[in-house]
């Protein structure tokens, strides 16, 4: 199982597309958060407000497009029955795959914090900000990066076509993240958890939900990868 991970991960590091998604990341996130219009600057408040409110958009592209692959590529090509064959279980291999595409969520989330050390030298006094709001606002965005990767994981394994696989992840995500909310679905909205959360409120309610979301869907993927041949 860990060699599985271990081997999704150096794929994506290996390659340009590794270190560019995650420095387009840092880049676009660093324009929105100190030099646009409605930046850090212009709030004059030691917090991280616009940095949680933009992630999420850039997340709800970005990981469709990490994850189309994961197993529309296997299945297309007939490897997955090889991934079967070997001494692991469905589900080890499913949480491998969930476990590579977390750990690359997390490498591009990192280089973040110099945002933190920014805010904190910026503060009057030096080191005075918000800590309860970049808290709740990471583990929010962390939480909701793990449901668009169990939704991303699903997607992959309904085709063996990565377009459709991105497009089908891509549309599930905009609709769990918003479209439920403006269709009146509020049961399968994830962006009011996640408000609430970033603004450093982390209730017992939404982490429940999260956690039960984020079950449902690896458990029909797993349904999912039990029925392929």
């Amino acid at each position: 199982m860990f060699t599985l991970l271990k081997k999704d991960v150096l794929a994506f590091f290996s390659s340009w597309m590794g270190w560019g998604t995650i420095s387009s990341f840092f880049i676009l996130m660093g324009v929105y958060v100190w030099v646009i219009d409605g930046n850090v600057l212009d709030y004059g408040f030691a917090e991280l407000t616009v940095f949680f409110d933009l992630s999420p958009w850039f997340f709800l592209f970005f990981i469709p497009a990490l994850s189309m692959n994961t197993f529309s590529e296997e299945i297309d090509r007939g490897t997955f029955q090889l991934l079967r064959s070997l001494p692991i279980t469905t589900t080890q291999i499913l949480m491998a795959k969930y476990g590579a595409l977390a750990v690359i969520v997390l490498c591009t989330l990192f280089p973040s914090v110099i945002f933190i050390q920014t805010i904190a030298l910026l503060g009057f006094p030096t080191f005075n900000y918000d800590s309860s709001l970049i808290i709740g606002g990471y583990v929010a965005l962390l939480l909701l990066n793990l449901c668009f990767i169990a939704i991303g994981l699903l997607a992959s394994s309904l085709s063996n076509k990565q377009p459709v696989a991105f497009i089908l992840g891509l549309v599930l995500n905009f609709f769990f993240w918003q479209g439920s909310l403006e269709l009146g679905l509020s049961p399968f909205d994830l962006s009011t958890h996640y408000h609430r959360m970033s603004m450093g409120v982390l209730s017992f309610s939404d982490l429940l939900y999260l956690g039960g979301f984020l079950s449902l869907v690896l458990g029909l993927t797993r349904v999912r990868l039990r029925f392929l041949t």
